[in-house]
Parts: structure tokens; C-alpha cells; sequence
């Protein structure tokens, strides 16, 4: 009869902690954990709304880790062969149209990435989101089930 007890004890808070629900940080840490690879490569295509019209770039990316990555710049035309490379803490970009590689740092880093709102340090800067974010879970839904 001790064994059926525990028998059913165990299994009772087994399928407890099976079925938990998780916390906010556990979800954002199953988010980075998902984002994260030791290698990526990408093709992105960023719309930038200005005031008076809007764009379109385009550009390929490879990256290794949180530390390296290389993009090129595939469209529009006057922006097509631009590329960065971020080592580290350091980014570098090279322009066709000047022929000339340069050091992106200090308060050039404040700058917007080819007119939008994003800037080069928001582009160096990849923390986990729990570093970002308390998250706490308000509620639960089903979803197509």
C-alpha cells in the first residue's frame, strides 16, 4: 500500500512539473535559445518610410557567433557593393563610390544605418532578452488546439 502511495505521489507531481507553465524568464531564454547558432547567414530586406518617399535595401549577411559578422549591400544601386565587417567591438565599412574602408567608433556609432532608424550601435549591441526585459506571464490561450 506505501509503494501505490507513493507510486501516485510521484506521478502527481511529475505531471505537475511536466505540464508547468513556464515563467517569463524561461520563455525568453527558450527565445534566445532558438535565435542563437554558431553560424547564420541571411538575406534581409529592410523598407525604410522617409517623410517624402519610401526605399528599399536589401543586403546578404554571414555571421559567426555574437562577435563576427560580414554583410554586403545588394540594392538599390547607389548603396549595392557597400559592406560592414564587425569584429568584436570594431565595425568597419567599405564604399565602392570612394573606394575607401573606414572605422566606425565613438560618437560615429550614434549614426542611422543607410537613412533609418536603426543606428551602428543598435547593430553592434546583441544582449539576451532577459538582460532587455522582465517578462511575466499575465495569462495563458490556445492556440489551434
Amino acid at each position: 500500500m506505501k509503494n501505490i502511495t507513493i507510486a501516485i505521489l510521484f506521478s502527481l507531481f511529475t505531471g505537475e512539473f511536466l505540464f508547468a507553465q513556464p515563467t517569463g524568464d524561461e520563455i525568453l531564454d527558450r527565445i534566445d535559445q532558438n535565435m542563437s547558432s554558431e553560424t547564420r547567414h541571411v538575406i534581409s530586406k529592410m523598407v525604410i518610410h522617409g517623410t517624402r518617399t519610401t526605399r528599399t535595401i536589401e543586403a546578404e549577411t554571414w555571421s559567426a557567433g555574437d562577435d563576427q559578422s560580414y554583410t554586403e549591400y545588394l540594392a538599390p544601386a547607389r548603396e549595392k557593393g557597400t559592406k560592414m565587417l564587425k569584429l568584436e567591438d570594431k565595425l568597419w565599412i567599405f564604399s565602392p563610390g570612394t573606394d575607401r574602408t573606414i572605422q566606425i567608433s565613438g560618437h560615429m556609432l550614434k549614426q542611422s544605418v543607410m537613412g533609418s532608424d536603426l543606428s551602428y550601435e543598435d547593430m553592434m549591441d546583441d544582449p539576451n532578452l532577459r538582460s532587455k526585459y522582465d517578462a511575466v506571464v499575465t495569462g495563458t490561450e490556445e492556440f489551434n488546439g
